[in-house]
């Protein structure tokens, strides 16, 4: 079936850089893993202090 050929090589290119792109992700925030809590927990506490 030619014409579901590349159909199926750009839905292999998408999971490809899918993939690629969750793993590069998880290994950036598993390198810092005080950036995210640290933000978080200011951006919440000051978001939670102002009385709109």
């Amino acid at each position: 079936m030619p014409h579901l050929a590349p159909l199926s090589w750009m839905f292999a290119t998408l999971m490809f850089w899918l993939t690629l792109l969750f793993f590069a992700s998880s290994i950036w925030w598993a390198q810092s893993p005080s950036f995210p809590t640290s933000n978080s927990s200011l951006l919440s506490s000051s978001f939670s202090q102002w009385n709109w």
